[in-house]
This record gives structure tokens, sequence and C-alpha cells, in this order.
């Protein structure tokens, strides 16, 4: 049997089901004011469509399901699908771009991440909240400029463009947040 879960208790993670589309809650917002019910709004993202809208839920009632996150690789691009692979199966998985389209530009060969799945059905990947990776180029610093922090762009082999210090080398690795594509820190070696 289904486990029945009620708006207002819905927490970030959770998923369900609502008019057939799969839900996943960013976060909630629960208002509470003395002569009125309890109003619910909820940051969602659509796990087929990736898309993201905030719903007024007060007083509904929805299915929770389970989302299984696999742990894969990811391996190459074969046309517009991209493949991961499980590093103790080496069982391959094909995804189409339309479903990873804002997150491809972090997908560097090897990198871990989690596989969305709902019963056979891939939903996605989720991405470590960080990755580090080689620049393949970047501006010149701009000397004698101290007084505030000066970023200059460098970008990534994915194409990704990425504002860092000037004090960083077109040779250095450097690690980006994956939620904003944010400059976090160089590796050091």
């Amino acid at each position: 049997m289904a486990e029945i879960v009620h708006a207002k208790d819905l927490r970030p993670g959770n998923t369900f089901l609502n008019g057939g589309n799969l839900y996943e809650v960013i976060e909630n917002y629960f208002n509470k004011t003395a002569m009125r019910e309890g109003i619910v709004k909820c940051k969602v993202r659509n796990l087929r469509t990736g898309s993201i809208t905030i719903d007024v839920l007060t007083g509904g009632k929805f299915e929770k399901v389970l989302v299984e996150n696999v742990k894969m690789s990811f391996s190459y691009v074969d046309g517009s699908n991209y493949v991961f692979m499980d590093n103790t199966t080496f069982e391959t998985v094909e995804i189409p771009e339309v479903r990873i389209q804002n997150m491809k530009m972090f997908l560097i060969e090897g990198i871990e991440v989690s596989i969305l799945k709902y019963g056979e059905e891939i939903l996605g990947i989720r991405l470590p909240d960080q990755i580090t990776c080689d620049l393949i180029d970047c501006e010149e610093a701009v000397q004698g400029n101290t007084v505030k922090a000066i970023m200059k762009k460098a970008h990534i082999s994915t194409g990704l463009e990425v504002q860092v210090p000037q004090f960083v080398r077109p040779t250095d690795r450097i690690i980006i947040r994956t939620s904003d594509g944010t400059y976090v820190g160089r590796e050091t070696k």
C-alpha cells in the first residue's frame, strides 16, 4: 500500500506524486494565521521535465514515492545520449541530453553522479556538490589592481566559463560548485 503524506508534512528532499507527475520538494513554506488553515507552499522540481515551480499545496494529500539513487560514473557522449557506467557491475545506462540539459556542462569523464530511477524509469542525474577540473585556458592577470578581488574568465574542457581570481594559472586544477557554477578554490598538489 502506498504511503500517503499530508502537504504540511512535506520536507526538502521528499518525492511525491501529484496529478501523475513526480515532484521533489526543494523548499517548503508554512504560514499559519489565527483564524485560517495553514497555507503550505512548496518549491518543487518536476523530476520528468526538470521545471521548478512554487505550488500551493494547502490541505493536499499525496502519494509518497521512493526515487532510487544509483551511483554511476560518466563515461562518454554517444550522439545526443550521455552514457554512464556502474563501476562494480559495468552496466551502462544512456540518458538523453534533454534530461540533463542544465547539468551537462559539469560532466567530466569519470565524475561520479547519482542516477535517479523510479521503478525502471530513469529520471535524470544528481551531481555532486562540487567538482574538480582542469582549466584549458584563462585570461591574463591585470597587474596593479589590488584594491578589490578582481576576477577573470577561465574555461574548462566542457566549455563552461567560470570567473576565477587573478592568481589562478592556466595549469591549475580548480574546484567548482555545481549548483551555480562558481569558483570555490584550487586543488592543492
